[in-house]
């Protein structure tokens, strides 16, 4: 780990609450999510996000993965979703979908892809693995205070289980 890593990231656990979002959806592959999901988010947020008409939270926005169950990165398609936190599922648009987040204990950790040379993935999964947690496998979350582009500042978010 580099020096930066090691004194400009601590992650912590935080208890959330369950939660509704709307938005749009892609299914990609590891190899080309650096393409898809950046066109994914821009189109949401300059193209549907008006749309959206439950809207709470502004102007936080959200960027989920969804893995298929025995996931596997190298042969597997995953879902990533762009998103907004609502507060019902009334007048949702026809083009858009629905999930409700559960409540869970997430192991989070702020990052900014313009100062952290590192990939915060492995990072935070290597931290919940060395305190003692389990990770929850199959989804987690990027929060956006607000989404600018694809070097937005982000707080990641993936669940864990006490063991």
């Amino acid at each position: 780990m580099s020096e930066q890593v090691q004194t400009a990231v601590q992650p912590k656990v935080v208890e959330k609450s369950n939660f509704k979002v709307v938005g749009t959806y892609c299914q990609t592959m590891m190899d080309e999510r650096h393409v898809k999901i950046p066109r994914l988010m821009e189109h949401f947020h300059t193209s549907k996000l008006h749309k959206v008409k439950n809207r709470i939270n502004a102007p936080c926005s959200i960027g989920m993965f969804v893995d298929p169950p025995n996931w596997n990165e190298e042969t597997d398609k995953f879902y990533w979703m762009a998103a907004v936190e609502v507060d019902s599922y009334e007048k949702v648009p026809p083009d858009m979908i629905t999930k409700t987040i559960p409540s869970h204990l997430y192991a989070v950790l702020e990052y900014d892809p313009s100062i952290h040379d590192f990939n915060p993935y492995p990072y935070l999964f290597d931290w919940i693995v060395e305190k003692g947690y389990e990770p929850i496998e199959g989804f987690g979350f990027e929060e956006y205070q607000p989404y600018t582009g694809k070097n937005t500042k982000y707080t990641l978010h993936l669940p864990i289980k006490t063991e």
